[in-house]
């Protein structure tokens, strides 16, 4: 009896003993020396310096993480890994750059190409960490000074609508989606000017930069509908939560207020301006602070009294997608 007690009590001590290690390297020896973890979201534009190198040529994009530093011209894509200085080609094989942009929530960079020698446009999806691995999406049937100037993706359903510019303020719409089916959608302007799509949702918008218009298209049904109240609005953008940012602007296009919707609910004047601003400095990233400063609750739109009413008299019915593709053809 006595020997098993001492076993018992030998025991009892090393689980103590290497608790106590363990807490030691947990809680002490390898604790942080802040109160928090530094994450990927929480890296700052102040993080990055240091870790890439100081090029001076081309214009510069970090992903989403900061894990990678993009350097585009016209004639190269350098990407650069975090305390790399050696860049990841991407291989152009004569082909120019008209658009470049990282995905919001991966390490894949979107890239519009223009192939001259066959007066071809191209989306290429390109993955620094697979470099040898490139997918392109060609447009057919376009003319030869067409490029892809913007790119509106639903990451949640791999769905992508490309602006192509065709001539001065004369533009395409091309989607594609997963199974790389890629077709021109037409739309109910020539002149367009910001494009959106849902994160989560095929509904696509644009607006009408000659008319003031904002519109949504249904990319799975194939309907559109104009969404603005009366008056002339420029689209700026929508965001995860599918708030619809939109701005009324004078005849110079420069934007007096900014309205936030939702399909079905309506929209509300957020934020006035104390004078008239440029429609270029409207961004989503320029205009959520000022709204969430002057409207602490500004995303709870369920509140607004009559919106639904108001969003009825304000929009228009949907059309059939075999109307809007004729009266768009007609423009």
């Amino acid at each position: 009896m006595k020997a098993f007690n001492k076993i018992l009590s030998c025991f009892v001590l090393g689980v103590l003993i290497q608790g106590g290690i363990y807490y030691y390297l947990d809680q002490v020896y390898l604790a942080p020396s802040t109160d928090f973890a530094l994450s990927k979201s929480d890296i700052t534009d102040e993080d990055v310096k240091g870790h890439f190198p100081d090029v001076k040529e081309g214009k510069k994009y970090y992903s989403q993480d900061k894990k990678y530093m993009a350097v585009v011209t016209t004639n190269s894509v350098d990407i650069y890994e975090s305390d790399n200085n050696t860049p990841i080609s991407m291989k152009l094989k004569g082909r120019t750059v008209s658009f470049f942009e990282w995905m919001p929530d991966r390490d894949l960079a979107i890239v519009g190409l223009h192939d001259s020698n066959r007066n071809a446009a191209i989306l290429a999806q390109f993955n620094p960490e697979d470099p040898e691995h490139e997918t392109d999406t060609e447009l057919e049937d376009l003319p030869a000074a067409a490029r892809i100037v913007d790119v509106a993706y639903s990451t949640a359903t791999n769905v992508v609508y490309m602006k192509v510019k065709i001539e001065s303020n004369a533009y395409r719409i091309y989607r594609t989606d997963a199974n790389y089916d890629t077709r021109r959608v037409y739309m109910q302007a020539s002149n367009i000017g910001t494009i959106a799509v849902f994160y989560d949702e095929d509904k696509f918008f644009y607006d009408n930069a000659k008319t003031g218009d904002v519109f949504m298209f249904n990319g799975t049904e194939g309907g559109w509908r104009v969404i603005n109240p009366p008056g002339r609005y420029r689209l700026i953008g929508v965001d995860k939560g599918q708030h619809i940012y939109i701005a009324k602007v004078n005849d110079n296009d420069e934007v007096l207020s900014i309205s936030q919707g939702k399909l079905g609910v309506g929209f509300k004047t957020v934020y006035k301006y104390d004078a008239p601003v440029s429609l270029s400095s409207a961004t989503m990233g320029s205009i959520q602070p000022l709204i969430l400063q002057n409207n602490p609750n500004y995303d709870d739109l369920d509140a607004i009294s009559d919106s639904k009413d108001n969003a009825d008299k304000n929009t228009s019915t949907d059309k059939s997608s075999s109307k809007s593709n004729s009266e768009s053809k007609k423009r």
